[in-house]
């Protein structure tokens, strides 16, 4: 009992020492401590005398390069990589520095950053309501802001925006317009085969760009053995920046430079890993995936889904070649294109989808034979017969004229979800499922 009496004089001894110490670990308040911070912050960005280099990752993915030069009256100057006028275009708008909790760096009138966040998807191609995930609103944390990188992060989507500071040259070729060049690189897209190439030291990469998702992934043989990597990418004055660099044995790839772009040829001209060259146009992927095709057929059977494309077919630089978009069915308006494999023992299903009444539905559509798999990998599909009032001429007919061409199509898997069906016979046409 006379043990448990001291062992409670000390506990009693040692709480009350605790509460009465509170007031010393801070000689000043949080608030004053959160002023300081912020203008600790505001000093940072404003002393750089180059500005910064920026990078955001928008939490719906991907990259996009930005630079900014922020000044003391809250006025910040940027640059974008997200279109040609925005990478040539300075652009100004405001800032402020806010205690919300944490230190706040506020973009608050709307600026090339603000493109990324816009709600309506015909501003930057992403989910309406929602745009591309972006944030303008970027918490600072202590442990993430080092004397020439700071690391800050979207309050709603979490998007992670990257500064660091610029140096003098670099803030030369923004301001010359240098970014723009950079963009050169967009003009891929206007090569007319889906498959193109470039060799590099050497080595001959197949190159496939999502430009939605600002991803690429670089295919090459490792003896008879396909090889492939996917990045992110941004754009800078230099070029194509990857967010990781490819590394093949002693090259290392870390974006693409020195680019240049020949309209009357359709020739892209780049650098990388030390060595130049020329990408070129394929009819054929650098390595045919086998089993890509009755995968891609498989998959929907089996999970109880479908495929389906709102853009149909692209054909010869078109996108959507044959305007499906513009379908309509006794005032129901288009919704997308579907592909059912398996819709019966005997046949698929390929046609358009409308939207009327709050509700989707199937008025017309082909039903084509299960399809044939050939032994180098490819898929050919032929007519078994139609289902509904089928047109005898526009949109539709042309869609499935292309889907029964004899030379049947590759089918290459670009994520988890989705795939590109490319034209065996010249590969000038495809559609991409989803």
């Amino acid at each position: 009992m006379k043990n448990s009496f001291i062992y409670l004089l000390l506990l009693a001894v040692t709480l009350f020492s605790c509460e009465n110490s509170d007031d010393t670990v801070f000689e000043e308040s949080a608030d004053v401590r959160l002023n300081a911070a912020l203008a600790s912050y505001e000093k940072q960005l404003v002393e750089a005398p180059y500005g910064w280099n920026a990078v955001i990752y928008p939490g719906g993915g991907g990259s996009y390069g930005f630079y900014f030069k922020f000044d003391d009256k809250n006025r910040v100057s940027m640059f974008s990589d997200f279109s040609d006028a925005s990478a040539a275009k300075v652009k100004e708008s405001s800032y402020r520095l806010k205690a919300v909790q944490t230190p706040v760096l506020i973009f608050d009138t709307y600026s090339y950053l603000h493109v990324l966040s816009d709600p309506d998807e015909e501003v930057n191609g992403g989910v309406r309501g929602e745009g591309l995930q972006s944030d303008f609103e970027f918490s600072i944390y202590p442990d993430s802001a080092k004397a020439d990188v700071i690391t800050l992060v979207g309050r709603k989507n979490q998007s992670r925006l990257v500064l660091t500071k610029a140096t003098q040259a670099q803030a030369t070729a923004y301001n010359s317009g240098d970014l723009a060049k950079g963009l050169l690189f967009n003009n891929i897209a206007k090569y007319q085969t889906y498959f193109k190439r470039v060799t590099l030291g050497g080595v001959t990469y197949e190159i496939t760009v999502n430009a939605t998702d600002r991803t690429i992934k670089l295919t090459w043989l490792n003896g008879s053995t396909p090889k492939t990597f996917t990045t992110s990418y941004y754009y800078t004055p230099s070029g194509v920046s990857f967010v990781s660099p490819l590394v093949n044995g002693s090259q290392t790839i870390t974006g693409f430079g020195n680019i240049t772009w020949n309209a009357s040829t359709t020739q892209l001209g780049l650098s990388g890993g030390g060595a130049s060259g020329i990408v070129a146009s394929a009819v054929k992927p650098l390595s045919v995936d086998l089993a890509a095709a009755k995968r891609w057929w498989q998959d929907p059977i089996e999970s109880g889904g479908d495929w389906r494309t709102v853009d149909g077919f692209h054909v010869n630089g078109v996108d959507d070649a044959f305007k499906v978009k513009d379908l309509t069915f006794e005032g129901a308006q288009y919704a997308f294109y579907v592909y059912q494999p398996g819709l019966t023992a005997q046949y698929d299903l390929f046609g358009p989808v409308f939207f009327a009444d709050n509700s989707l539905s199937i008025e017309y559509a082909d039903a084509p034979k299960r399809p044939t798999f050939t032994a180098d990998g490819r898929v050919v599909f032929s007519a078994y017969g139609t289902l509904g009032d089928v047109p005898t001429t526009g949109p539709h007919v042309n869609s499935v004229n292309l889907l029964y061409d004899a030379a049947g199509f590759y089918l290459i898997q670009t994520s988890e979800t989705t795939y590109d069906m490319v034209s065996a016979k010249d590969a000038k046409a495809w559609i991409s499922w989803q």
